[in-house]
């Protein structure tokens, strides 16, 4: 994974910010394990940044004989674009309630707290699953959608990957399909072009991680390890009802199952028993993101209604997909 020198991370953020506002809410993204403490970032002041990609048209390579000129030879790179997003939030208390004797804890605080929490669930969420289609416009397209839509958004056809209905429930789990599984995660880290996991997180769901823990990632005293191979194994975790999971696939069979179907889209039903894993591959030579400035936390104090104590939240970012090999998506895997 190349990471650029000017690209920095939310942890960067929490820890050298001037700003302790902007410390304070970086460290509760972190907290809350907001999706974006994974993406590096790089600042640009742009809404809309181009990129070129190799998806194929390579450079020929001229061998010659001695004393032969050199032969000009170039690559042909596909173009493309991508575009910021930002979101804008006024957290208001009323002054009442800021000056209430009886208040254990400060109200301002609780609802920037409750904001970021719901911030986390809606990004983490939409880093999956949005799409500009029935999704919310107005911001990133996921990278479901990404991998789905290859074409347009350079994602190779051999990075969306079927599991063939391998067996990892706990009750239909061997041996056997233990190790297959483990081929399809190899096969996942080789289309995002990181055979050993280096700068790769994988993204599943809570009741995948719990059987894949329990099925092959364990040493050998039977400690639970939270990687495989370099990759970063990570719970994505629920949308902002806190109820439905991002990614689907509850472990339960029969009518009760909520999950994918084998083909990958979500349902609920007996049928409805599979899920999936997303692999990143993060780095500015595959996928990163940029923001337009870091980001904003203002303490707006009594605004000019005299009744409100108003704290400004903003911040504009997008997302790059520098290589064909960047985003991967292994699929039809068998939890119940």
């Amino acid at each position: 994974m190349a990471i650029a020198a000017n690209s920095v991370s939310l942890a960067d953020y929490a820890l050298t910010s001037n700003s302790p506002p902007v410390r304070a809410v970086t460290y509760s993204l972190i907290l809350s394990e907001n999706v974006m403490q994974d993406v590096p970032l790089i600042n640009s002041e742009s809404l809309v940044a181009n990129g070129v990609r190799f998806e194929g048209n390579l450079p020929t390579v001229n061998w010659s004989p001695l004393n032969a000129e050199g032969v000009t030879t170039k690559g042909t790179p596909t173009a493309y674009s991508e575009q910021a997003y930002t979101f804008r939030n006024n957290i208001d208390v009323d002054k009442v309630f800021v000056r209430d004797k009886n208040a254990i804890v400060d109200p301002r605080a609780t609802q920037v707290g409750a904001f970021l929490k719901s911030l986390t669930y809606d990004m983490n969420d939409k880093f999956i699953n949005n799409d500009h289609t029935t999704g919310d416009a107005n911001a990133p397209v996921g990278i479901k959608y990404r991998i789905a839509n290859g074409g347009v958004f350079g994602v190779r056809p051999e990075n969306l990957i079927d599991g063939g209905g391998v067996d990892i429930s706990l009750a239909g789990m061997t041996q056997a399909t233990a190790n297959k599984l483990l081929v399809y995660l190899d096969q996942l880290l080789w289309s995002v072009d990181s055979p050993e996991g280096t700068g790769v997180t994988l993204y599943m769901n809570e009741v995948f991680k719990r059987q894949m823990t329990a099925g092959i990632v364990q040493d050998q005293f039977n400690r639970s390890i939270q990687m495989y191979k370099g990759a970063v194994i990570r719970d994505i975790g629920y949308k902002k009802d806190q109820l439905t999971r991002i990614i689907p696939g509850n472990g339960v069979s029969g009518s009760g199952a909520v999950g994918e179907l084998n083909t990958g889209v979500a349902g609920t039903g007996a049928s409805a028993v599979y899920t999936s894993i997303y692999a990143v591959n993060y780095g500015t030579d595959h996928f990163f993101g940029w923001q337009f400035d870091d980001i904003n936390v203002q303490d707006l104090g009594l605004i000019n209604n005299g009744v409100i104590y108003r704290t400004f939240i903003d911040w504009i970012i997008g997302f790059m997909n520098q290589s064909t090999r960047s985003l991967g998506r292994l699929y039809d895997l068998k939890i119940a």
